[in-house]
């Protein structure tokens, strides 16, 4: 009995740390190697997940889309601000940025941001 309770809590460890390396769900790349050509913040009433309260992010790229920053990541939140100041370094530096949704995989919006080294 002893062995299966050990057996049982090694195994629910072992399925909650696939959980947070991501396997199970890789993300969608909704851009890659794009330079950014303008960034809005603030209220912006157009996107996905609305202008929660002023803090919304849209990254206008160089292919032509636009994709929201995730409302969960944007400038209210903590998760947020180290996204936001990639962005506005790649801006600056024009460097260029991959996108990538984790949420709903479909890129109405995005909570990654690769910088890859120039």
């Amino acid at each position: 009995m002893k062995t299966k309770a050990i057996l049982l809590v090694l195994a629910t460890l072992l399925a909650g740390q696939s959980f947070a390396t991501g396997k199970r769900n890789p993300g969608m790349i909704c851009a890659e190697n794009q330079f950014i050509e303008q960034l809005e913040f603030g209220y912006i009433t157009n996107i996905q997940g609305g202008p929660d309260h002023g803090s919304a992010v849209l990254v206008h790229l160089s292919n032509g889309i636009s994709v929201p920053l995730n409302y969960r990541f944007n400038a209210n939140d903590r998760q947020g601000k180290a996204i936001i100041d990639a962005l506005t370094l790649a801006f600056f530096s024009q460097r260029k940025v991959t996108l990538i949704d984790h949420y709903s995989n479909n890129c109405d919006d995005f909570d990654q941001l690769i910088l890859p080294s120039p």
